[in-house]
């Protein structure tokens, strides 16, 4: 099953959303944010981020231990450092 929310879908269990390199916080190191209030009640337990240079890849409980909730224009935000995502390589 297949559910899009605003800036990205779920498929099954995984959110898949596609983002610019340029488009990642400069905070923590680097860091992609997943927007919390997007997934609403869904179950995800999965993330991947795709862009033009690699597939950035995440369990849901990992981010949420290794995150901070931030507020970004009155969405709920998790922020979570580069270091703790997978990298997988375009060629």
């Amino acid at each position: 099953m297949m559910t899009t929310v605003k800036h990205s879908y779920i498929i099954d269990d995984t959110l898949y959303k596609h983002e610019n390199e340029k488009d990642r916080l400069r905070m923590g190191g680097g860091s992609w944010s997943i927007n919390l209030d997007e997934i609403g009640d869904e179950t995800v337990h999965n993330i991947r981020f795709k862009t033009a240079k690699a597939i950035y890849a995440i369990d849901f409980e990992t981010a949420n231990k290794r995150g901070w909730i931030m507020q970004f224009g009155n969405e709920n935000k998790l922020i979570v450092p580069l270091r703790y995502w997978t990298i997988e390589k375009k060629e």
